[in-house]
Order: C-alpha cells, then sequence, then structure tokens
C-alpha cells in the first residue's frame, strides 16, 4: 500500500485530510503534516523524515507520495529533499480533488502511478464553474 503524506503550510495538511475524510469515510493510508506558524524547518524536516520511516520502514521505492501545497515553500521543500534522497515521489499544489481520488486509490497503485492520477485529478477539478451556469455568451 502507498502512504500519502500531506504537508502544507499552517494547518493545511489536517485541514485537507479531515475534509477528504468527510466525503470518503477512511483515510487510513493518509497522513498530515501541518506547519504551524512559528514552528522551524529542521522540525518539519524531522516529522515528514519520521512520516516516511514509519509508513516505509524497509526503503522500498515507490511507497510514499508527498503532496505538498506550494512550489518552492518550506513543505514542498522538505519534500523535494526527500525526493532527491530517493525516499519519496512529491506532488505540488495539493488540493481536494487530488486527494479524494488518491484516498480511493492509494491500496492499487505505486506512489509514481499515485502522482500521475494526483496532477491529472487536481487539474480536472479546477473549473470556471461559473460558466456551467451561465448563458451561452452571458457576461457575469
Amino acid at each position: 500500500m502507498t502512504t500519502i503524506v500531506v504537508t502544507g503550510h499552517g494547518s493545511f495538511a489536517t485541514s485537507l485530510v479531515e475534509t477528504a475524510r468527510m466525503i470518503v469515510g477512511s483515510t487510513e493510508n493518509v497522513q498530515a503534516i501541518d506547519f504551524p506558524v512559528g514552528s522551524g524547518v529542521e522540525e518539519l524536516t524531522e516529522r515528514v523524515g519520521a512520516a516516511i520511516d514509519r509508513a516505509n520502514p524497509a526503503g522500498e521505492p515507490g511507497r510514499v507520495l508527498i503532496l505538498a501545497d506550494v512550489l518552492g515553500g518550506s513543505p514542498a521543500r522538505v519534500a523535494l529533499t526527500e525526493a532527491a534522497a530517493g525516499r519519496a515521489d512529491v506532488v505540488t499544489g495539493a488540493n481536494l480533488p487530488m486527494l479524494i481520488d488518491l484516498a480511493l486509490s492509494a491500496g492499487a497503485a505505486t506512489a509514481p502511478e499515485l502522482a500521475a492520477r494526483a496532477v491529472t485529478a487536481g487539474q480536472d477539478g479546477i473549473r470556471d464553474a461559473g460558466t456551467l451556469v451561465r448563458p451561452e455568451g452571458g457576461v457575469s
């Protein structure tokens, strides 16, 4: 089973995982690691590393996918350090449609397969929904 680790600034990760749980039920293969205001990158690095160690004690490739909130932020940089070490795959721009899709399919796919799914599901979940209800050619 692939473990999904969600991380981001503030309480983003916990909020995203709890919201996904409301929709899909069990998210036992998903872990949230927040980066609260006032905490340091060293602490976040330790927490992400410990989550990977718990999820994949044998260090097998393709077992951990990290979803981070935004490319370039501290959570993503920590995640990319783990990816560079071969301990995880990483997708940034985490959103709810992405996590819902992954939570429902994590048991049957590797981290690289889930990373590809995450990008597609995340992009597909972004819509200009106003165009769905406005008359054709209408201006909002």
